[in-house]
C-alpha cells in the first residue's frame, strides 16, 4: 500500500494547466478573429471600444490574457515553484479585464461571469499550488518575496 502521506497532491497544478491552456487558445482565437476581422462586435460595440477599433480590441486580448495565460501554461509544464504566484496574478488579471471590458462595451455576454468565475478560480488553485510547493500561503511568499529576503 502506497504512503499518502509523502505524495503531495498535484491536482491545483494540473488545474492551472488545463485553465491557462484553453484560455490561451480561446484568448488567441478571439485576438486572431477580431484584428482580422473575423469576429464582428457589430457597430455599437466596437464604436465604444478605444479607437473604435476591434483590431486594438484584439491586439490588447492577445497581450494582457493569452501572453500571460502562455506564460503561466509554460511555468505550470516545467513545474516552476513560481506557478502558484503566477496564477494568481494571471486569474486576478482575467477579472481585471473582463470587468475593464465591461465598463468600455457595456454589454453582458454569457462569457463574462464565466471568464470572472475562472480568473477567481485561477486565484484560488494558484494559492493551492504556492501552499503546497513552499509550504506557506501566497501572502505570506508574496510580502517575503517584496521584503527581498531582509528582516
Amino acid at each position: 500500500m502506497r504512503d499518502r502521506a509523502h505524495k503531495r497532491p498535484v491536482w491545483p497544478r494540473r488545474l492551472l494547466v488545463l485553465l491557462s491552456a484553453l484560455n490561451t487558445v480561446g484568448a488567441l482565437g478571439g485576438a486572431a478573429g477580431l484584428v482580422l476581422g473575423i469576429l464582428d462586435l457589430g457597430p455599437t460595440v466596437t464604436g465604444r471600444l478605444p479607437f473604435g477599433s476591434a483590431v486594438l480590441g484584439g491586439v490588447a486580448l492577445g497581450l494582457l490574457v493569452a501572453v500571460p495565460n502562455g506564460a503561466l501554461l509554460v511555468l505550470a509544464l516545467q513545474r516552476s515553484r513560481h506557478t502558484g504566484l503566477l496564477g494568481i496574478a494571471v486569474g486576478a488579471a482575467m477579472v481585471v479585464w473582463i470587468l475593464v471590458q465591461l465598463a468600455f462595451i457595456r454589454e453582458l455576454s454569457f462569457f463574462h461571469p464565466l471568464y470572472v468565475a475562472v480568473g477567481l478560480l485561477m486565484v484560488w488553485a494558484g494559492n493551492r499550488t504556492v501552499r503546497l510547493d513552499v509550504g506557506a500561503s501566497a501572502s505570506s511568499v508574496t510580502r517575503e518575496l517584496l521584503r527581498g529576503g531582509k528582516r
